[in-house]
């Protein structure tokens, strides 16, 4: 059975008064892919979005990629799905918190 290499850290910002922000608001790994989730303003109010890239050695320096290999791509629908839930979870989250008075 696969190692899950995922890794998470704390939400950065976790409420509106923390936003806007260039910095993601919450990042995690799945093997050589690493994922940042923004969270955004839009017409209909807050929203999060993932980007993804590959990351790799060449030598002594780190690279950056959005290129996969077949391995590679095994980790990216990991993280993917990790991804989407993590933006799922959060949706409901919102979804169930109380209105902010007026």
């Amino acid at each position: 059975m696969p190692k899950n290499t995922t890794r998470s850290r704390p939400n950065e910002a976790s409420s509106p008064a923390d936003t806007p922000t260039n910095h993601p608001v919450n990042r995690f790994t799945d093997g050589p892919v690493h994922v940042s989730i923004w969270e955004k303003t839009g017409t209909k109010g807050l929203f999060r979005t993932a980007s993804f890239q590959l990351r790799y050695r060449d030598g002594e320096d780190w690279r950056t990629s959005q290129s996969y290999g077949p391995s590679d791509i095994e980790h990216l629908e990991k993280a993917a799905h990790e991804a989407h839930s993590r933006i799922e979870r959060w949706h409901q989250e919102q979804k169930q918190a109380p209105a902010p008075r007026a």
